[in-house]
């Protein structure tokens, strides 16, 4: 030890005290880093400047604490948004220690991320000159061979990390984190998914045990996943990311990218809003942004957020692409042709000085990168979005010609083909998908919903390919191809045309172990779950099959509501509003207007909770709930309906016509009607309060709290209105001795005050005591009562008991003050029939039938009515109205062959009988009634056939003896 000493070199002797200050620096360095990786900032860079004056303190000071402390400042400004002073920072850095390799390389990112790609190609060389192995500088330099088109070298830039991971098995998180990037990066390019395994599984745990703060190793596995749509697990990793920082900008973007994903679009705002509060200079926030806008329908604001963008990083792709999307969007789609011969262009090309900004925009572009690659292929899946189907798909190819090495373009091009209804083109494309990416959950469900596609039979007519499982569904999808056919012409008189080709239904059944609904879903986003039972992308239509469905739905009405979005869509160039074409498919099914539409009028107009017809298309796309998106059908619907009553019946071929020659809604609407949209909109809104003004009946929710009502009532118990609204939530909560006691004070001072009548009366049934609890109503009806909780119970009871003209006087009273709500009209069906009153109670059903598409009873009771009384053909009618809701009811079969017989319609007959026979083999009348047809139509081989298997069900059948004897 003493030889030691004696032996020193004096110079390099640190004194007692300068040893305590440098471990102090290193102390202070530590704790800002913890500090930086939780995300508390500021705290972060107060210790940095504590750190800083110590230093400066220090003869000599030690370059590693020095570049620790730089390179730590630096990164802070970079993650809070104020890279100016990051750069400036850096600047003083590198003159202070020019020869610091990740000076150069964090250099090198910093202006690569500001699109001053010039500077961080020279900050790339001097930093790889200064260290062949600098990882940063190596991610940088691959990146910028990327965006000047140099692909080939590119992917050796990227395969270096793994060659280097190989040879130097680095355990440090910050080289670890940059090789899971830059090996993540091959990995997509070269379909190596081990590599996304290996990187998941160990590149990033060895990240966080080397550093246990290194939140990014959470945020690069979330990812990956995220990529993969595997959403559940990328959750999972972005909260661990944010459970270390929850200050990362990073990950509030991938939580808003998730969030449009699954259409929680006020979830994707807030994150977004997150993201920007934490770095305003975000430009992955930005352009998140930008896409929420473009879905909305916001273009100009989308133009400026993208604008906003390119003012930070006026060279990045992503950058250039949301440009792109709103050019073409606000200003047109060039033809397939003229794309054609700008991307394929030679350098020596002049381009015209008419050019349209997206022209220019992709020339310039071209210049610097002739192989942009992830410039269209955002491009691609923007207008995609947008139902641009032809200019993505050229972008697909494009990107697929110039840089085959990505397979996200070969799983979105499959997915795109599978809404332009192009199945064969679709196998081929994701079969390939599939090879490059077998992690893409998308891509694997879409591949198994061709599989089941393809063992569907398929029904082919003049205008349509219907696919159907031909097990289940047979019978469904021949009356579906009738009705199509049946309509078809309808639909192209109403809109003057006629979409090219034939459109493909495809009708979706429970089919290995998955339901039809789950399988209908993965047919039109490629995940599990969508909230429709049918859905078109103008070009195909997907329905779940009704026959698979516990509830019941009329299937001819969404067919025809889903034919005219392919006719409104394809007519238009998917320029239409979403708020518009649904407007015209739902009036087109002729229907009244749906009981939950009127409700919600009455809960939501009052307060002015009424939507633009800019927030329409948003609501269309991204619903808070199922009760916003019902509001948003019943609004679109009443446009169309204040539309025909203010401006007469061409108004909506007039818009419709308006939207087909590319106009906004507000020159549509100016052109069409003469007035600006806001003055259209303060009309529209007046229509609406005058419709909702004619919805009586219609109970609304109490915007009173109970502890606010308890406390009006404890201030004016004199109020005996009050008093029993007071008593019947008292009940509603199982206070049930409290509201007694309640209602019968009430009631002694007034016999016929409805609510509490109500009260005592639901107690009463408690008991089963239903004449205790008509009595104790018995003032309240005598009175008139208009309380419609009042009414329909006292109706259920008089019903229940059979005293029907009791139950008459107030169903017929109910019914005539509140003529929208259907429980009267089912009552007054059901005490029309048993006082045998067949006229009113068919006209008690023909209202209700109107009202409820679905009620396939009432139909059926109509088609046995009129059926009774020798009509056939409204027999005829609503019998098939019938199908439409159940195809598969033998007795609505039967009725309509033997209707069918009657009217002289042999080849109806046939039909009915023979699908009464696959419902009911064994049903002998049906096969004799089939076989008589069948004779008396001249098809006496197929006559024999089925009185041969008459007989053999039932030799004895006399008729059929004697017909056999006849052939």
């Amino acid at each position: 030890m003493i030889l030691c000493c004696v032996n020193a070199n004096p110079a390099r002797l640190q004194s007692a005290s300068e040893k305590t200050d440098s471990l102090d620096v290193k102390e202070l360095l530590k704790s800002a880093y913890e500090h930086q990786q939780h995300g508390r900032y500021e705290e972060s860079r107060e210790v940095y400047d504590q750190a800083a004056k110590q230093l400066g303190e220090i003869t000599p000071q030690t370059a590693e604490a020095n570049l620790k402390l730089q390179q730590g400042l630096i990164e802070l400004d970079r993650l809070t948004g104020k890279t100016s002073a990051a750069i400036k920072r850096l600047e003083a850095a590198i003159k202070q220690t020019p020869d610091q390799p990740l000076l150069h390389a964090v250099g090198a990112r910093l202006t690569y991320e500001t699109g001053e790609y010039n500077k961080a190609h020279q900050y790339v060389a001097r930093a790889l000159a200064l260290d062949s192995d600098q990882p940063l500088a190596h991610l940088i330099q691959a990146h910028l061979l990327t965006d000047a088109g140099k692909i080939d070298e590119a992917n050796e830039g990227y395969r270096w990390f793994v060659r280097y991971y190989n040879r130097a098995q680095p355990e440090d998180a910050e080289t670890l984190l940059q090789i899971a990037e830059g090996a993540t990066q091959y990995a997509r390019w070269n379909s190596v998914s081990q590599i996304f395994t290996f990187v998941i599984n160990t590149v990033c745990p060895d990240a966080l045990k080397a550093d246990p703060l290194a939140w990014q190793a959470s945020y690069i596995s979330g990812s990956i996943l995220q990529e993969k749509y595997n959403r559940p697990q990328a959750a999972d990793e972005f909260t661990a990311a944010l459970k270390i920082n929850p200050q990362a900008a990073e990950v509030y973007v991938a939580l808003a990218f998730s969030a449009i994903e699954s259409h929680d679009f006020d979830l994707a705002v807030k994150m977004i809003n997150r993201a920007l509060e934490i770095n305003p200079q975000s430009v992955d926030a930005l352009l998140t942004r930008c896409d929420l806008e473009l879905i909305n329908g916001q273009y100009q604001q989308a133009l400026k957020t993208a604008q906003t963008a390119a003012d930070i990083n006026a060279r990045s792709q992503l950058v250039l692409a949301r440009l792109a999307a709103c050019y073409l969007l606000l200003d047109g789609v060039p033809a397939r042709e003229s794309l054609a011969e700008l991307f394929n262009a030679d350098d020596n090309s002049e381009t015209k000085t008419t050019s349209s900004r997206f022209t220019k925009l992709t020339v310039d572009l071209l210049k610097q990168n002739p192989k942009p690659g992830y410039f269209l292929y955002e491009l691609a899946q923007l207008m995609e979005m947008k139902r641009r189907f032809v200019f993505a798909e050229f972008a697909y190819l494009k990107t697929i010609s110039l840089m085959p090495q990505l397979s996200g373009p070969k799983s979105s091009l499959g997915m795109l083909y599978m809404q332009m209804g192009k199945t064969e083109l679709a196998q081929q494309t994701l079969d390939e998908a599939f090879k490059s990416d077998p992690y893409h959950v998308r891509v694997s469900n879409m591949r198994k919903v061709l599989g089941v596609l393809e063992s569907y039979g398929a029904i082919v007519t003049d205008h349509f390919v219907i696919r159907y499982d031909s097990r289940a569904d047979a019978i469904l999808g021949q009356y579906m191809a009738d009705y199509l056919e049946e309509i078809y012409p309808e639909l192209a008189a109403q809109f003057g045309y006629e979409p090219p080709g034939k459109t493909q239904f495809e009708i979706y059944h429970d089919a290995k172990g998955l339901g039809a609904h789950q399988w209908f879903s993965a047919r039109m986003i490629g995940l599990p779950w969508i909230q429709t039972i049918g859905a078109s992308t103008g070009a195909v239509v997907a329905l779940t099959s009704p026959t698979a469905m516990k509830e019941p739905f009329n299937w001819a009405s969404v067919l025809k509501h889903e034919l005219v979005h392919v006719f409104t869509l394809q007519q238009t160039k998917y320029k239409i509003p979403h708020w518009f074409t649904e407007a015209l498919a739902v009036r087109s099914e002729g229907s009244a207007r749906p009981q939950r539409f009127n409700q919600l009028l009455v809960k939501r107009v009052p307060k002015g909770e009424i939507y633009s017809l800019e927030e329409l298309d948003g609501v269309f796309v991204r619903p808070k709930s199922s009760e916003n998106w019902n509001f948003a059908y019943c609004q679109s619907l009443l446009c169309a309906d204040f539309m025909v009553e203010e401006f007469g019946e061409d108004a909506l071929k007039k818009l419709l016509t308006s939207y087909q020659n590319q106009r906004s809604t507000e020159e549509a609407v100016k052109e069409c009607f003469q007035i600006s949209l806001e003055e259209f909109e303060k009309h529209y809104h007046a229509y609406l309060k005058k419709i909702t003004a004619s919805l009586k009946g219609y109970r609304t929710e109490s915007t009173r709290s109970f502890k606010e009502l308890q406390k009006d009532y404890e201030a004016d118990q004199q109020n005996l209105a009050l008093a029993g609204e007071y008593a019947a939530n008292l009940l509603s909560r199982r206070k049930k001795q409290e509201a007694r006691n309640l209602a019968q004070s009430v009631l002694s001072r007034n016999p016929a005050q409805p609510q509490a009548a109500l009260t005592i009366a639901r107690l009463e049934l408690l008991s089963e005591d239903l004449p205790a609890a008509l009595a104790i109503m018995q003032p309240a009806l005598k009175a008139k009562t208009d309380d419609v909780e009042l009414l329909g119970l006292a109706g259920k009871i008089l019903l229940k008991q059979k005293q029907y003209p009791e139950a008459l006087a107030i169903y017929e009273a109910a019914h005539k003050k509140y003529p929208y709500q259907t429980e009267w009209l089912q009552g007054l069906a059901i005490i029309y029939r048993h006082l045998t009153e067949d006229q009113k109670q068919k006209e008690a059903l023909l209202k209700l039938v109107h009202l409820d598409p679905t009620d396939v009873d009432s139909m059926q009771e109509l088609m046995y009515l009129y059926q009774s009384e020798g009509d056939l053909k409204e027999t005829l009618h609503w019998g098939q109205a019938a199908l439409q809701i159940d195809v598969l009811d033998p007795e609505t079969h039967e009725c309509l062959a033997e209707t069918a017989l009657k009217l002289k319609q042999p080849e109806l007959a046939i039909r009915e009988y023979r699908v009464l026979l696959q419902l009911d083999g064994k049903n002998t009348e049906a096969r004799y009634q089939l076989a008589k047809a069948l004779f008396e139509s001249g098809k006496k081989q197929e006559a024999e056939t089925e009185v041969e298997q008459l007989l053999k069900l039932n030799p004895d059948h006399a008729a059929g003896r004697e017909l056999k004897a006849k052939l």
